[in-house]
This record gives structure tokens, sequence and C-alpha cells, in this order.
């Protein structure tokens, strides 16, 4: 009863075969692009605007600053919360964190997913959330059709790397079992290549370095709403934060109908910090819009998008936006790397809507749920882990 599936599967896998470039440590294009007229004129009637409206641009260090007023970090709260409400991205500088981090970690992505693909199936998820998901293993997304339209990337994911306290200790998240083994799952590591970049020392001191920052935009999100600060960096001790590599290789043919690097979604966590070395692709459709809109970045900032946690925890007053990643002119020229950081709690925390966002008689949309158990019912529910 399966052959049907994975007949068409096995369609798809092998279109992707064909569509993508074998890059093995290049990064430029070929001949026989096609025209980058036609491809921009078929994204824009697909929906992709580059002129309606545009993602801010926030320096936050004046925020962080010695002796900065109180009314220069009012002015800096207002300013953030005026792109959750509208917008739900924004992007960072003045964020502090060396350039050469996410770069270094960049690289030793390009290094890993130019290995052959034996070594890296050593280290696949295999059905669990870290590790290396290989090339049309995943569909994201509202739509996700993983057989027959998967996304035209490669990952590699990790998860916390400290270890779970024992039972019975005072720190060790609560809640039921199967959540806590889902949310602390282990990370499989490759072996290092020798005189080559180290996969896991990169991304384990970028995945530090990107958890400070997120937990400093708490501070500056949790002024916008008017709630201590404390309150949601308690929810971040003991957090489940993942980092990913993603790795889109070179197009060499026309995607499948409705096929993208990455299907449209929101993200489901408190906040997702984004690096890419090569921009383009990402669009975003903020509330109210009818056509999607491309996301600017400029050299050195980080892209910034609330995730479901902020509507939950707001009643929708601000947005977790539906995002995707197109296929661009570039994307026929060059391969690139992308890292969003998801900012997850610890399993145990509790959500639900904050006091601050509810009207007098006005309900609260969401049910109280906490980290864990909404994370897992995602992952069961999306793409390759459908139940």
């Amino acid at each position: 009863r399966h052959g049907p599936h994975l007949a068409s599967h096995r369609r798809a896998r092998t279109h992707v075969c064909l569509l993508v470039r074998a890059m093995a440590g290049k990064r430029g294009g070929g001949e026989g692009d096609p025209s980058e007229a036609a491809i921009k004129k078929a994204r824009l009637e697909e929906g992709a605007s580059e002129a309606e409206g545009s993602v801010p641009v926030i320096d936050i260090a004046p925020f962080f600053a010695e002796g900065a007023t109180e009314g220069a970090r009012e002015a800096l709260a207002a300013e953030v919360k005026r792109a959750c409400q509208e917008v739900g991205f924004f992007v960072v500088v003045g964020h502090g964190i060396d350039g050469g981090l996410p770069q270094a970690c960049a690289d030793a992505g390009y290094a890993f997913f130019g290995r052959p693909e034996e070594e890296k199936a050593k280290v696949a998820a295999n059905g669990s959330a870290y590790g290396f998901f290989p090339l049309a293993s995943e569909a994201l997304g509202y739509d996700a059709d993983v057989r027959n339209r998967p996304d035209l990337r490669e990952a590699f994911s990790m998860g916390p790397q400290d270890a779970l306290p024992p039972e019975g200790s005072p720190d060790r998240p609560g809640g039921p079992r199967e959540v806590l083994e889902f949310c602390y799952q282990q990370t499989p590591w490759p072996e290092d290549e020798e005189g080559g970049a180290s996969l896991r020392e990169a991304m384990q001191r970028y995945y530090r370095e990107a958890g400070g920052l997120a937990d400093r935009l708490l501070r500056i999100l949790a002024r916008a709403l008017r709630v201590d600060a404390e309150d949601f960096l308690s929810k971040t001790r003991g957090h489940a934060s993942s980092l990913r590599v993603v790795h889109y290789p070179a197009l060499i043919a026309e995607p499948l109908p409705g096929q993208l690097r990455c299907g449209a979604h929101s993200d489901i966590c408190t906040m997702t910090l984004l690096w890419q070395d090569v921009h383009g692709g990402l669009e975003v459709l903020p509330r109210g819009r009818t056509r999607w809109l491309e996301v600017q970045c400029p050299p050195g900032g980080l892209i910034v998008n609330l995730g479901d946690l902020f509507a939950r925890w707001t009643n929708d007053r601000w947005l977790s936006t539906p995002h995707r990643v197109a296929c661009p002119p570039a994307a026929f020229r060059s391969q690139r790397i992308s890292m969003p950081y998801f900012q997850i709690l610890r399993s145990d925390a509790e959500v639900k809507c904050l006091e601050s966002c509810l009207e007098p008689g006005e309900n609260p949309k969401y049910a109280p749920t906490t980290q864990g158990e909404d994370l897992r019912g995602h992952f069961k529910r999306w793409g390759r882990n459908r139940e």
C-alpha cells in the first residue's frame, strides 16, 4: 500500500538530484543559468515584492550603553514594539556579536556539507530533532509535501548542550518524561577532519553567543510589553534552544511547481535570530499584506523574527509572521548558508496570555500550555514528522 507514495517520493528526489549542482567546496555558478529577468518575473507573479514596505533596521546598542537614559531606552523599546506589531520582523545591528563567530560556523558548515553522503549519514537525525537532515528530506510549511515537493536544502541541527540535572534536583524541569526526553535530546556530532574546521566547536561557540543576545533582546521586549524582564528570563534558564546550519546548494534547473528552498511557515519558539552569508530569498508576509516582502539585511546585521509564543503571550497583538525562502536569481549561480538560532524556553515554562495584553472583558485566544508540550506537538504535526 506504500508503493505509489514511495514512487512519487523517488521521482521528487530524482528531480532534486538533477536540480542541484554538486558543490564539493565550490561557491560559484556555471554556464546555462536561466535569465535573471525571467526568474524575477516568475517570482513577482508568485507574489514576491521588492517595493512594498520594508523590515526595519534597529541599532540596539544604545539600550545597553553605560549611562543610557530611561528616555533613550523607552524610545528604542517603542521602536521595537512598532516592528513587532506591524511586521513581526526586524534587523538588529549594534548587537555585540563578533562577525567572525557566525562566519567560522558557516565555514565549518560548508566543509561538513561537502563531505561524502555516507559520512554525513553517520550523524543523520533519523526522526529525532538533531543531527544531519539530507537534501530534500524535509518539507516545512502549511502545505508541506515532503514526497512530491521537498525543500531544496540540507541542514545540521544542534540542541541543548548541558546535561539535564538528575531527577529530584530543584533545577530539573518538570513535566512528562516524553516531553523532557524530546526537548533535551543529544546531538550526534560528526568527527572532526584532520586539519579541518570543527563543526561542533564552531556551532557551540555561536550557540552560546546567540543565546546571550536572545536574552538581551528579551529585556527590550519586556519593557515594550510593560512586564518585568525577569518574568521572561526565568523561563530561559535550562532552555532547550536549537541552532541550525542550513545549506542551500546552487540550482541548475527550475524547481517543481510550488517548490521552494523552504516552505512558508511561522516559528514555534519565542524568537529566531537569523544569520546568512549571502542575502537573498527570505520573504515575509506581514498581517494585512497580500504580497510577500523581501527581507534586506545590511552586512553584520542579524534578522530577528518573533515566534508563536509571543503571539500567545500578546493575544496576537504581536505577530508571528509567515515567512519562506524562495529561489531568487542568485540561487541559480551560487550556494548559500543561513543559520537560524531558535530561542526555546525550558520545557516546563508556562506560556499563557499576559495580563497587560488583555483589555477589560477580553478573553485569551489560546489556552495555556508549556513550551515543551507546544514544541513537541508541532514537531509531530509538521512535515516529515507528521503522525
